[in-house]
């Protein structure tokens, strides 16, 4: 008996994380990876640490079309971020969610900056380049008003929801 309960004892901890999406750096017009930038893990955004990309501590934490900051390392709820809707990301105060500014506009594989309380669009912010199920997607930094295609900035691998995405990439 003892044989059996020790393997599963430290098994336990894999089986019960649910996937996570590793983001690594981006270079150059290619997209060449470079090392771990975030951990996407059970609704929660963490910094990766090491360049194979070990968790560190919690950054946002998403519930629903809401983003909150992490009260601490370990993804406690904090002050809200942002609010996602439709495809907007809109900044965010207190623990209600009182809806700010525009931060973001998504439109299919470009990202713009949004203004306003209206979220007038206005120049490009980043163009997303979508992979398969074996190849990454790649975000790449855009420039001007029609979003072309730039330098590198992310390499998405796995799965990753609109929100989370524009998330992290309302710091750039």
């Amino acid at each position: 008996m003892t044989r059996l309960v020790l393997p599963l004892v430290l098994l336990l901890p894999f089986l019960s994380t649910g996937q996570s999406t590793m983001i690594m750096w981006g270079y150059g017009p290619f997209g060449t990876p470079g090392d771990a930038a975030y951990v996407v893990e059970d609704n929660r955004i963490y910094q990766a640490c090491g360049a194979y990309g070990s968790r560190g501590p919690c950054l946002y934490v998403i519930e629903e079309d809401r983003v909150y900051h992490a009260a601490d390392a370990f993804g406690r709820k904090g002050v809200c971020a942002f609010t996602f809707e439709g495809n907007k990301l809109n900044r965010a105060q207190s623990t209600s969610c009182t809806r700010g500014s525009c931060a973001l506009i998504l439109e299919n594989e470009k990202v713009f900056r949004g203004d306003g309380a209206f979220c007038t669009k206005q120049e490009g912010a980043f163009y997303i380049e979508q992979g398969g199920a074996a190849v990454p997607t790649i975000v790449y930094l855009a420039e001007g008003p029609f979003a072309a295609k730039s330098d590198a900035l992310l390499e998405v691998k796995g799965p990753l929801e609109p929100i989370a995405l524009l998330a992290i990439l309302a710091g750039y």
